[in-house]
């Protein structure tokens, strides 16, 4: 049996603070792990709607992204969750809009009406409570900066 073959996807802007987290943790696993015919890493930078251009044979897909919790209090590490898990919080990026336009829960029901989505999707977030982390002009938080590892090693193990 072949092994599967899985997308990271990240999300995110390098410039605007705790944005910086999907495209961080992308590049960080390319260093690690390298691309291999069965494992690909991309970062779909501010664009989630080119996710759809990278799901064709893909068995496993896993989504880098920071996620917002307006009012909720971080978890200590990240979220590793699959998508579809009733345990899955609701995020403020279910929202239609987002900061990369069409939000990228929407980009995974549009590939699920269209029949591209693969049959097991991973959700790897930092989970962030303001949306002030996400402004423009910011850094990387040290504290998000350090959930890197944590995020690579979980993606790198599978």
């Amino acid at each position: 049996m072949a092994p599967p073959h899985i997308l990271v996807a990240s999300c995110g802007n390098p410039d605007a603070g705790a944005d910086a987290f999907g495209p961080a943790v992308t590049a960080a696993l390319r260093q690690k792990r390298g691309q291999t015919p069965f494992f690909k890493v991309i970062d779909l930078g501010i664009r989630p709607a080119a996710l759809l251009d990278h799901l064709e044979g893909v068995d496993e897909l896993i989504i880098v992204d920071a996620a917002l919790l307006p009012g909720r209090k971080p978890l200590p590490g990240v979220l590793d969750i699959d998508w579809d898990s009733p345990a899955r919080p609701p995020l403020a990026h279910d929202d239609p809009m987002s900061t990369h336009g069409l939000s990228i829960a929407h980009q995974l029901e549009l590939a699920r009406a269209l029949g591209l989505l693969p049959p097991r999707v991973r959700l790897i977030a930092a989970l962030i409570n303001s949306p002030a982390a996400f402004q423009p002009g910011q850094t990387l938080d040290p504290k998000l900066a350090a959930l890197v590892d944590e995020a690579v090693r979980r993606i790198a193990d599978v």
